[in-house]
């Protein structure tokens, strides 16, 4: 039986090589004629149908196998792949890297300052205190200046290698991850800021890109903030604070001042600057799954801020600012769909204005990506934005994105009808905690807008 199985096992081969040497592929007989005249010579072959001849392909295949299997080199990686391999499992130690708690940062102090460095000091629990402090002192390529310094009980993890953008309108530190739960917080803060180039084109909806002009601004913060966070997903918090403000002439000789094409009437508190006492309070719902880089979960924020003209009585008004953000899985943590809504909503005492330079805009690196910074402002603001996010490696993500906004004065406006579009798409450097840096091209109804950045875009 035995002989009869393998004489139809060979019969079999026999009709297959032929068939394969008629196709032109070299057959396993071939292979075996072959084996045998280089390393079997003292073996006489055997007809292909003999039982005899399946052992003897059956052993010449091993050997083949054999002498291939020893031929393979090992994988030797290239320079850049080992250089981009390192990066990707060290980027979220290099993004804490600190000497002695001296951070350096890397960022933007305004949506038009252009690249900032600067130096975080950060040290927490102070002599075995619950007390914490922190200093900073940064500037830009464009000549912007920022320094800061908060003491008391912080509410923020370990700062990063990120600069953070922080204005006197803004209510959030949306990227930092809470420092501890069912705790409260309560510190000062000190800032001053000079931001020598700040675009302005004038207010509402219709102003013109070719009225571009450009100013200084000059301000110091003074404020005492407190709050609980009652849970790691919600917080609740106050701002009390004293601002003073100065506007000067810009120093981008590129385009005029903005005190040459427009006049109080056309830029409330362009030629007066009242200090400011500010009451803000705040609460933030946060069930993202990670704020500095998240895939799930979403966050709601709702803030008043009641700015007080403590010198002339002309530029009293309350601002209610609310903020939404979800992000959901698309069938895998690799592919996320975010969006955003966002509005603020001014509303000065009767008789009173609102400075243009407080006023909130649409435009730049992160709302309106296919317009310049500071593009669009006014006493009322809408914007909604929507990206898909493909992470095609831990380190690395592409997105595709769609932002939608206008702003307006008049409150019945406050609707989805003529919204300024831009789209475009962008490449990420992430750590598992943070986007480290983007790349983003947008394209709107004024061209196309080139953004180099730190940090998410939200």
């Amino acid at each position: 039986m035995k002989v009869i199985l393998r004489l139809l096992l060979a019969s079999c081969l026999l009709i297959q090589s032929e068939i394969l040497e008629a196709s032109g592929v070299e057959s396993e007989w071939a292979l075996v004629r072959q084996g045998t005249e280089t390393g079997q010579e003292g073996r006489t072959p055997q007809p292909p149908g003999s039982p005899e001849a399946v052992d003897t392909r059956a052993e010449q295949l091993e050997q083949r196998r054999l002498q291939k299997f020893q031929r393979i080199e090992p994988y030797h990686q290239g320079g850049l792949e080992a250089g981009l391999l390192w990066v990707e499992e060290n980027l979220e130690t290099l993004i804490h890297l600190n000497y002695h708690g001296f951070y350096p940062q890397f960022g933007s102090l305004s949506s038009g300052s252009g690249l900032s460095v600067g130096i975080r000091y950060w040290e927490e629990d102070l002599m075995g205190s619950t007390l914490d402090s922190q200093a900073l002192a940064a500037f830009s390529l464009r000549g912007y200046q920022q320094y800061e310094f908060q003491f008391g009980r912080i509410p923020q993890a370990e700062p990063t290698l990120m600069l953070r953008a922080v204005r006197p309108k803004s209510i959030f530190l949306l990227d930092q991850a809470p420092k501890g739960v069912r705790e409260p917080f309560f510190y000062g803060d000190l800032r001053f800021r000079d931001f020598p180039q700040e675009d302005f084109f004038g207010i509402g909806p219709a102003s013109r890109e070719e009225d571009r002009t450009d100013f200084e601004l000059e301000d110091t913060s003074y404020d005492l903030v407190a709050g609980y966070q009652f849970a790691r997903w919600f917080r609740v918090g106050v701002r009390f604070g004293f601002l003073q403000t100065d506007l000067g002439r810009g120093t981008d000789d590129r385009f005029p001042d903005t005190q040459e094409l427009f006049d109080e009437a056309s830029a409330p508190g362009l030629t007066e600057q009242p200090d400011f006492i500010l009451v803000n309070p705040s609460v933030l719902f946060d069930y993202r799954d990670a704020p500095g880089n998240p895939h799930n979960g979403g966050l709601i924020g709702f803030a008043f801020t009641r700015f007080d003209d403590r010198d002339h009585n002309r530029f009293d008004f309350n601002r209610f600012t609310f903020d939404v953000r979800h992000y959901l899985p698309l069938g895998s943590s690799h592919r996320i769909l975010a969006a955003r809504f966002f509005t603020s909503l001014d509303d000065a005492d009767a008789g009173d204005q609102v400075p243009f330079y407080l006023q909130e805009t649409l435009g730049g690196s992160d709302t309106l990506r296919g317009f310049r910074e500071f593009r669009f402002r006014d006493t009322n603001l809408l914007y909604l934005s929507a990206e898909y996010r493909w992470e095609a490696a831990p380190a690395l993500e592409l997105a595709f994105f769609y932002d939608t906004g206008k702003v307006f004065s008049d409150r019945s406006d406050f609707n989805l009808e003529d919204l300024k579009d831009s789209f475009g798409i962008g490449i990420r450097l992430k750590a598992p905690s943070a986007v480290v840096f983007r790349l983003d091209v947008g394209h709107g109804d004024e061209g196309t807008r080139v953004h180099f950045k730190f940090g998410s875009s939200f």
